[in-house]
């Protein structure tokens, strides 16, 4: 069964040929056709203005308050991911060129490469460049996983491959958050981004048909039963905080490899986990960022870009169940994401500025008035994954799948 984390043609269905209707979807507040035009505006006017040419790399943000970029960074990890989405829906080789860019880019200054290096293929931290983590080896398996099947190079498969490797040495090690290099030393505090390291061996299990990673995957999914709490939910943050920033891989990832291996004890714990976030669902679609085991909102604000890569995750679900409850969730959630686009003359601050205009706000409320790519590509994809599941004219065939 194939993966679709960065493309909804990853998993097979078709992108949805306009024209697209104008009729105004009652649940969103928008159509099809504009839901349309606003990704493409943001892939072809706003995106472009965030990558500097000379560097070949996306600026980590852009603040608004200070009309300044910063330095590119780790942003261009997860990034490429519009890119390579929306070149399966417009085919444009530009696109992909960029792509191929900005992941060169990360490789080069973020990613282990020598071969003496037992964990070569780790991508290490942008604040604590000794600091290896499985969450962003992950993202660049799943990066350049993507960009072999757009290109067949197959430097980009041997790249996934190792960096896979660090995923399976991590699992070895007691599924440690990371590696400390100058301490050469495997650590369990941080961020324990199973669901990241489950998408990423799976990706490769269905590109190179080897069910080594299939395996792989499923040791990754043992030990996330063993982090689910009793109320449904998963925290990850040095075993004791939820963040919305992992949720949507942590509920794709169960999903994904539950319908691949049958393991019902997975899709059970999906659910419950789902069941958990639509409880934390704000009346306005969002998750709060942070929430401790005590039930306590840590950080009362929202991650945008968090929120409609969560509605995928649910549109996921409700692709296999049929329940309409995780469909509604899914759309209170895009519903809000549209609403941190600046659109023209929406009276939003800094509208006037085309480095702002057609973006999307880091942060709710905007305290910092930043916009980053790496937040752009989960709004846009969630965007592409809205049209082409939501509104396949195939319409919607739940699975038999128990979930």
């Amino acid at each position: 069964m194939p993966v679709s984390v960065i493309s909804p043609q990853d998993r097979g269905h078709p992108a949805v040929a306009g024209p697209l209707s104008e009729t105004i979807i009652p649940e969103l507040g928008i159509s099809p056709a504009e839901l349309e035009r606003r990704a493409r505006a943001n892939t072809y006017e706003w995106l472009p203005r965030q990558f500097d040419e000379e560097t070949g790399a996306f600026y980590g943000y852009y603040s608004a308050s200070e009309r300044r970029f910063d330095e590119p960074q780790t942003a261009n990890l997860i990034a490429p991911w519009q890119l390579l989405a929306a070149y399966d829906r417009y085919r444009d080789q530009a696109l992909l060129t960029m792509a191929r860019r900005a992941a060169e880019w990360f490789h080069s200054h973020f990613v282990v490469t020598h071969p003496m290096e037992t964990v070569a293929g780790g991508v290490c931290d942008t604040k604590h460049r000794e600091e290896l983590w499985v969450k962003y080896t992950a993202e660049s398996v799943i990066l350049n996983v993507g960009l072999y099947r757009r290109t067949g190079e197959p430097e980009y498969l041997r790249r996934a491959l190792q960096s896979a490797g660090f995923l399976v040495q991590s699992s070895r090690h007691g599924f440690a958050a990371r590696y400390d290099v100058q301490a050469r030393a495997w650590e369990q505090g941080g961020w324990r981004s199973f669901g990241r390291a489950i998408e990423a061996l799976l990706e490769l299990h269905a590109t190179t048909e080897d069910d080594g990673w299939r395996d792989h995957a499923l040791r990754w999914g043992e030990f996330a039963l063993s982090l689910q709490t009793a109320d449904g939910c998963f925290y990850l943050i040095d075993d004791d905080y939820f963040n919305s920033d992992l949720a949507a891989d942590e509920l794709r990832a169960l999903l994904f490899l539950g319908e691949e291996t049958k393991h019902n004890d997975l899709t059970h714990a999906a659910r419950r986990f789902a069941d958990w976030l639509l409880f934390w669902q704000r009346d306005d679609g969002a998750w709060p960022l942070t929430v401790d085991r005590d039930g306590d909102i840590v950080v009362d604000i929202v991650g945008p870009g968090d929120v409609p890569n969560i509605a995928v995750a649910l549109l996921h679900l409700y692709e296999l169940s049929g329940e309409e409850r995780y469909r509604q969730a899914a759309l209170r959630a895009f519903r809000y994401a549209l609403g941190i686009q600046v659109l023209p003359g929406n009276d939003q601050p800094y509208e006037d500025d085309p480095r702002v205009r057609w973006g999307f706000w880091s942060w709710d409320p905007r305290y910092d008035h930043t916009l980053s790519a790496d937040q752009s590509t989960h709004h846009v994809r969630g965007m592409f994954f809205l049209i082409d599941v939501e509104l396949d004219p195939r319409g919607h065939q739940p699975s038999v799948m128990d979930v």
